[in-house]
C-alpha cells in the first residue's frame, strides 16, 4: 500500500512535471511566433520607407533631369545667341573698315581736288596776270619767270615807284614782297637792271616797310 502510494507519488509528479514542462514549451512556441511577426512586420516597414525613399529619390532624379534639360537648352540658346552676335560682330566690323576705307579713299580725293581746284586757280591767276601785263607792255621787251608757286614780271616800262605799284595793283598784282633770303637769292641772280620791288619808308623815313605792312626785319631779309 505504502508502496503503491509511492508510485502513485511519483507519477503525479512525473505528470506534473511533464505538463510544466509542457506549458513552458508552449510558452517558448508563443514567444518565437511573435518574434517573427514582429521581423515580419519591421521588414514590411523598412519596405515601405525604402519605397518611400526610393520615389523621392526618383522624382528628385526627375527634377533634376527636367532642371539639366532647362538648363542644357538656355545654354544652346545662348550659344546660338553668342554665335549670332559674333557674325552680326563682325559683319558691322567689315562692314565699318570698308566705309574707313571708302572715307580715306573720299579724303584723298578731296585733296586731291583741292589741290588740282587749288592749281587751276594759280594758273588761272597767273594766265590773267600774264594777259592783262602783255596787253600794257606790247613794245616791250618783257621778262617773265616762275619760283615757288609764284609768277614774276620783270618790266621794262620806266616809271617811278608810285606809279608801278599802281599799275601792279590795277592788274590785281603788287609789287614784289621778298619773304626769303633763298627768294632773294633768286631774284638778285635774274635782275640785270634796276627794278622796283614792293619796299618803301614813305611813312617814316629809315623805317622800311613792305607793301603787305611787314617790316623788313619781320620778312628775315636783309
Amino acid at each position: 500500500m505504502d508502496s503503491l502510494y509511492e508510485n502513485s507519488s511519483f507519477i503525479l509528479r512525473t505528470v506534473a512535471s511533464g505538463e510544466k514542462c509542457s506549458r513552458y514549451k508552449g510558452n517558448t512556441v508563443m514567444q518565437e511566433s511573435e518574434k517573427e511577426v514582429y521581423l515580419s512586420k519591421r521588414t514590411k516597414v523598412l519596405l515601405i520607407v525604402f519605397a518611400v525613399c526610393l520615389v523621392f529619390a526618383l522624382g528628385g532624379l526627375c527634377i533634376l533631369g527636367i532642371l539639366y534639360a532647362n538648363v542644357s537648352m538656355q545654354l544652346s540658346a545662348q550659344k546660338t545667341n553668342n554665335t549670332i552676335m559674333t557674325r552680326q560682330l563682325e559683319e558691322l566690323t567689315a562692314n565699318y573698315t570698308r566705309v574707313r576705307e571708302h572715307l580715306h579713299i573720299n579724303n584723298i580725293m578731296e585733296r586731291n581736288i583741292e589741290e588740282l581746284t587749288a592749281n587751276y586757280t594759280r594758273v588761272r591767276e597767273q594766265l590773267s596776270f600774264y594777259e592783262a601785263f602783255t596787253a600794257q607792255s606790247l613794245n616791250c621787251d618783257m621778262s617773265w619767270t616762275t619760283f615757288n608757286g609764284k609768277l614774276y614780271f620783270f618790266s621794262c616800262n620806266e616809271l617811278n615807284w608810285s606809279s608801278s605799284r599802281a599799275f601792279c595793283v590795277s592788274k590785281g598784282a603788287d609789287l614784289v614782297t621778298i619773304t626769303s633770303q633763298t627768294e632773294q637769292s633768286f631774284l638778285a641772280s635774274k635782275i640785270k637792271a634796276w627794278y622796283w620791288i614792293g619796299l618803301n619808308d614813305l611813312k617814316t623815313e629809315g623805317h622800311w616797310v613792305w607793301v603787305n605792312n611787314q617790316t623788313l626785319s619781320e620778312t628775315g631779309v636783309q
